[in-house]
Formats: structure tokens, sequence, C-alpha cells
């Protein structure tokens, strides 16, 4: 087989392809000839067809499809061998024409030619980098809670404000009986002002719909559906227990509990260390809002040359349905984008030298297990543990390209805050989700 290209212009080339009958008749003679041993046609034995009437009936579309295979083949060893960096993939050209009765078939195929650019990355304007700080109300909510947390529990004789109470819900009608733990704060004014002349023990009838102030909770908190719930009108409570958490005292001894290492000596150093932890929280958005917006600036800024006519005739040839002129060229519009950023990304990781392999994808995944983990409050996985989770992982198709994408974006944003010329702004967490959503707007 002899292959050749030629330059059609800067962006254009043609591969041309001749293909000899003796390169492929051995394999159609084959395939028919296995044809021939299956073939069940009324009025012949299996196995003893004519094989002039096996030939007749495939001999093109066997020859078109062994034809298909060895240009596939050829072409790609081609193009690895030339090191021809292209832009999609190769688009037949007048090959409907072909008479494929001839024992020498020619093919040819147009390439595109990945455009050629440099990157600035000194951009016209500086992107900002936001650092999102947590302010005095959401460090104190934070202790609070921590001090919730690491609180003892006291029984109480009657119900409080920010207190529990245990309570048996019931109802023969539709067969509830269940020990439920309430929080006073979720319960309506008239519940809780009847509740408080209770003792334990006591039990009372309640209407359903002014137990608590939001509607729902009731078939929440009792696992029992909505529609049984409104066939009924009351439910008896039968008070179990009242009790609250006192909470920790801000001291060594609870910083201790907390932080095996670097403790914090005093109240002052504990809210200083929360703030920096809930701080820590915010930088992977921080980090996504910076990729994101350098990304932007690049795919606006950097003048990529298109090949216009190509990419058109790849959406024409790639679509399931047929497509007008119109369709073709809003396709095109809106692909631009994507295709830009395509472009940069395999640029930024070549002109870094970033290289992703398996173990890398491996090592990523099993940090994101780990972090996962601490967020919830989970002790960190035995490395037997960490294996099958990752293995499980990694064993998902989908879950590896995501991976993947993930790591190739903590490379970029690492490439960015080093090169990118930025300037870092402090911002309130709440003005950062304001400025978010209004950018989604």
């Amino acid at each position: 087989m002899s292959i050749s290209i030629k330059e059609l212009n800067k962006q254009i080339s043609l591969i041309s392809l001749d293909i000899k009958k003796n390169e492929y008749d051995e394999k159609v003679k084959s395939t028919l000839n296995d044809y021939r041993k299956k073939a069940n046609i009324p009025g012949f034995r299996k196995g003893f067809v004519p094989l002039g009437l096996i030939k007749k009936q495939y001999e093109i579309p066997v020859k078109v499809d062994e034809i298909n295979k060895l240009v596939q083949s050829k072409l790609t060893q081609f193009i690895t061998e030339k090191n021809l960096s292209l832009l999609g993939t190769p688009i037949p050209i007048d090959n409907e024409k072909i008479d494929w009765r001839d024992d020498d078939i020619s093919l040819n195929f147009e390439i595109a030619k990945t455009p050629e650019f440099k990157l600035n990355y000194k951009l016209k304007k500086s992107i900002v980098n936001y650092k999102i700080i947590a302010d005095k109300s959401m460090v104190e909510n934070q202790i609070e809670s921590i001090q919730n947390q690491y609180g003892k529990l006291i029984s109480l004789s009657k119900i409080e404000k920010h207190s529990n109470l245990v309570v048996i819900i019931s109802n023969d009608d539709i067969d509830l009986n269940k020990q439920i733990n309430i929080s006073s704060e979720r319960l309506s004014k008239k519940s809780f002002d009847l509740i408080s002349k209770l003792k334990i023990g006591d039990s009372i009838s309640l209407d359903t719909d002014k137990i608590f102030k939001v509607k729902g909770d009731l078939e929440a908190l009792s696992g029992i559906e909505k529609e049984k719930i409104e066939s009924i009108s009351k439910v008896n409570f039968e008070i179990k227990e009242f009790n609250k958490t006192e909470k920790a005292k801000l001291e060594k001894s609870l910083f201790d509990k907390i932080y095996k290492e670097n403790t914090p000596k005093n109240q002052t150093e504990f809210k200083a260390r929360v703030k920096e932890e809930i701080e820590k929280q915010f930088i992977n958005q921080s980090d996504q809002k910076f990729l994101n917006d350098v990304t932007d600036e690049l795919i606006t800024s950097l003048i990529i040359d298109l090949p216009e006519d190509f990419i058109k005739k790849l959406i024409k040839i790639n679509s399931k349905d047929p497509l007008t002129d119109e369709d073709i060229n809003k396709e095109y519009d809106n692909s631009k984008k994507g295709l830009k950023y395509q472009l940069i990304e395999s640029k930024l990781l070549e002109d870094n030298d970033i290289k992703i392999d398996h173990s890398m994808i491996k090592d990523f995944t099993e940090k994101s297990i780990k972090n996962q983990m601490i967020a919830y409050g989970q002790p960190q996985p035995k490395k037997e543990d960490l294996d099958k989770i990752s293995s499980r992982i990694l064993s998902n198709e989908e879950e590896v390209k995501r991976m993947t994408n993930q790591l190739i974006s903590e490379k970029l944003i690492s490439v960015y805050k080093e090169k990118i010329n930025k300037k870092v702004k402090e911002i309130t967490y709440e003005k950062y989700i304001e400025l978010a959503y209004k950018k989604n707007d």
C-alpha cells in the first residue's frame, strides 16, 4: 500500500492511500469461506452453499469491511510515524464515488493540523484570586458547634429552650409507635407551651398540623408516609426524657481533645486555629473560580485560527440526524469555545511538561478518599481498605475520567498561580457567594 500526503493549505492536508488487491484478497476469501460454512440458505445443506452464491450476496460488503480495517490501521500508523498532531479525525473525501468492484482502490482523507499558537501568561488584566475569610459570626458558630459536640448531656425535669425531648409518638389507626428525639427549637409555640406543663411519664394528644414550626417535620421524624399522616388529626406524645447539652468550656482540656499536635494554649490561639481551618475549607472553591476566570480570559484573549470548514464537515459527518447549513453554523458557533479550551489545555500540559499516568490518578484518588473521610469525621482507612476503595472507584471508566479531570485542574491551578499575573483579594464567604451567583445569572 502506498501512502502520500499533500499540503492543501497551512491548515489542511490530503492523505491518499492506494490499496492493491493482494493486500486484502486473502482476508476476503477467508471470510467468504467462513460465511459459506455457516450459511443457512433454503435448498442447500449447511456448508454446501455454492461459493458463487455467497460471493454474489456478500463479496462487496466483506471487501469494503476488510479494506476499511486495513486503511484505519495504516492511516493510524502513518500519522504516528509522521508525528502529525491533528485536530479532530481524518475525513473521507469523495470516497462515495469509488467503484468497489475494482481490484485496486484509492482512498483520500482530509486532515486538519492542530493550530499553532503561543500562550501568553502575562494577561492584559490581572485575574483576581479571592481569599475567602471566615468572619466573626462564622468562627463563633463553629466554636459553638464544637462546644456542643464535646459537651455533656444533662437530664432535665421539664422542657427548656434549646433542649431536647425523647418521646414515644403513637397512633393506633396508622400503626404508629416510635421513639424519637426532638429538638425543642422545632416545636411550635403552642406545642412548647403545652409540653412545658408536663413531666417525665406524662402523655398528651397533639394536633398533627400544629406540632412543629415546619410542615413536613412529623413525616420526617416519624418515618410515616405523608398520605398516612394526612389521614389522622392527632398523635399521642409520651414523654420519656428531657435533656440538654451543656457546652464544653473553652479551656486546655478541650483543646487537648481536639488537637493532638500544636495544641492551642489559650482561647485566642484556639479561635485563630478554628478560623484557619474554616478558611482552608474555602480554598477549593476560590481555586476553582480562579481556574475558571483565568481559563475564560485565555479563551477570550488568545487568537487561535480554527479550520472552520473542516470542523463543519466533522459536525455534519458525526451527526446522527441530517443537518441544514443553519444547524451546522449554529453548532460550530456553540463548539468554538470548547474547542479553544481543549487546545489551550493541551498546550498548557505540553508547555509545562505535565503528564498524567495511572499511578498519579491512583494517588490522587486515595488522597480524595482520605480528605472525604476527614470531612465526615471518620478515621483514616487502613492501607488495604484504601486500596480496595480506590480500586473499586478506578474500575469505573467514568470515575477515572472524573479523577483525571480533577487532577489536571489541580495541576493547572498551580501553573496559573505561578505564572499568571494575579491580585489577591480578601472577601467574606457571604460576599463571595453573592459574586459567584451574580456571574452565573
